[in-house]
Order: structure tokens, then C-alpha cells, then sequence
């Protein structure tokens, strides 16, 4: 019962931002009209000021998503339909334009992405980046317990990867695996 109190606030609360939006966009289209009109009116369909709407608020996304070029090519769909929308008034034309540009956009910047990302070489980071790395061991690493190893100046636990032979302090290992919070070492 007080979910469902929780959620009818939460929509009156988002219809009425909805509406107060509205009316603020409306109150900008219709100023930016008088301001470009010259005194007459400019004639733009309904649907074109929500395109335009939809547009910026996918740039909005984009920006707050940076990388992604995700909704950027929404972006590029929204105008597309808004310049549809000017030339058109079928609400289902002004539809399969924003989808159809929306996928040639999102396939252009997917190709685009992919072109930008072969020149630069792929880092291995954290935990990843240790595999292979040479290590001292600062505590003898015996068959049934784990023994510290330091890995540029970082102590980690380590376990060897023969399970029958103890590898005493000061050898030199390389790191073949990381399990958890250890990793696995083999002398060198």
C-alpha cells in the first residue's frame, strides 16, 4: 500500500514536470518564432518541435556519456526527423526517418569508433597487468600455505603453481596467474 502511494506521488510529480516543460518549450518556440518571423508567422508542424526536443535531449545523454557514441546517433535520428517533419507532416514517415537515420548514424560512428581505436595498443590494467611480471619472494611459499611475494614494490600473496616444492625467500618468480586476493608464482 505505501508502495503504491510511493509510485501514484512519483507520476503526478513527473506529469507535472512533464507539463511544465511542455509549457517552457512552448513559451521558447513561440518567442523564438516572434524573434525570426519578422511579425508573420512561421508555419511548423506539430511534431516538429518534439523531434527537436528529443534531439537535444539525446545530445544531453551523450554528453553526460561520454565515449559511448550511443545516443549521439539518436541524436542525429531526432534531427533527421525534425527536418522530416518539415517537409512532411506523416507521423509515420517522421518515424521511420529518426529509426533509419538512427541506425546509419549508429553504424557510421560504430565504423568510425572502431577506425579511431586499431592505432592505439590495448593496456593491461590492475590485477591483469601482473601476469608475467618477475617477483622476490619475502616469505617462504610452502606446499600447503600461501607466502608473500613483492611485485614493484607491492606485497601480495602468492601460492606456487607446483603445489610440491616450497620456493624459500629472496628467489626471483614470475607471476603466472591471479586467484582473488593471491598469485600464482612459478620460479624462474
Amino acid at each position: 500500500m505505501v508502495f503504491e502511494k510511493f509510485l501514484l506521488s512519483v507520476g503526478v510529480q513527473f506529469e507535472k514536470f512533464f507539463l511544465w516543460s511542455f509549457m517552457q518549450f512552448e513559451k521558447l518556440f513561440l518567442y523564438m518564432n516572434l524573434l525570426f518571423s519578422n511579425g508573420s508567422h512561421l508555419q511548423i508542424p506539430d511534431y516538429s518541435y518534439w523531434w527537436l526536443f528529443l534531439a537535444f535531449f539525446f545530445l544531453i545523454m551523450e554528453i553526460g556519456h561520454p565515449g559511448l557514441f550511443f545516443f549521439l546517433s539518436f541524436f542525429f535520428g531526432g534531427l533527421s526527423a525534425f527536418v522530416s517533419s518539415l517537409m512532411t507532416d506523416s507521423a509515420m514517415m517522421q518515424i521511420l526517418t529518426f529509426f533509419g537515420s538512427t541506425f546509419i548514424a549508429l553504424v557510421i560512428l560504430r565504423y568510425w569508433g572502431m577506425r579511431l581505436g586499431k592505432g592505439h595498443a590495448s593496456q593491461q590494467t590492475n590485477f591483469y597487468a601482473l601476469k608475467g611480471k618477475r617477483a622476490v619472494v619475502t616469505q617462504t611459499i610452502m606446499p600447503e600455505n600461501a607466502g608473500l611475494v613483492t611485485i614493484a614494490g607491492h606485497i601480495w600473496a602468492a601460492r606456487s603453481v607446483n603445489h610440491e616444492e616450497a620456493i624459500i625467500s629472496g628467489e626471483v618468480v614470475e607471476v603466472v596467474d591471479v586467484r582473488g586476493a593471491h598469485v600464482v608464482v612459478k620460479k624462474v
